[in-house]
């Protein structure tokens, strides 16, 4: 892998980071000044909160990583852990936002949390085939 190539895959897991992890901010903002208190709203700042902390760590990780090879002009093999961390990380993160996403609906009525739960479901298993496909490609 190129300096350049390792650049761009650090610029694009921080960009797609920090957007999740601002979607995961809102919700919880916007679930913590409606009116009910619930203990499915509850349950839904839990989980979008620990949705954005994660993703707020994968950020973390990608940016510092991206700086350490901007500066040292080359690709830092004692941040592979680091790295791999961050993205597993960064994955799980996705599958957490998308089980907020799925309980979100029963906050409304039985008819949107069922909608709601069967998008994040086909959304889960889309992910989780375009993971794989692009894994297998390494192995």
């Amino acid at each position: 892998m190129t300096l350049e190539n390792y650049l761009a895959e650090a610029g694009a897991l921080a960009g797609l980071a920090g957007v999740l992890a601002g979607f995961s901010l809102a919700a919880v903002v916007q679930l913590l000044t409606a009116g009910e208190r619930t203990k499915l709203e509850t349950a839904e700042v839990v989980i979008f909160s620990a949705a954005s902390v994660m993703f707020l760590y994968s950020l973390i990780v990608a940016v510092l990583s991206f700086s350490a090879a901007a500066e040292l002009n080359r690709i830092p093999g004692e941040l592979d852990g680091l790295n791999v961390g961050g993205f597993l990380i960064l994955c799980g993160a996705i599958y957490v936002f998308l089980a907020g996403v799925g309980v979100a609906g029963w906050i409304r009525s039985k008819t949107a949390g069922i909608l709601t739960t069967l998008l994040a479901l086909i959304s889960m298993c889309m992910v989780s085939y375009a993971l794989a496909m692009v894994l297998s490609l390494f192995m």
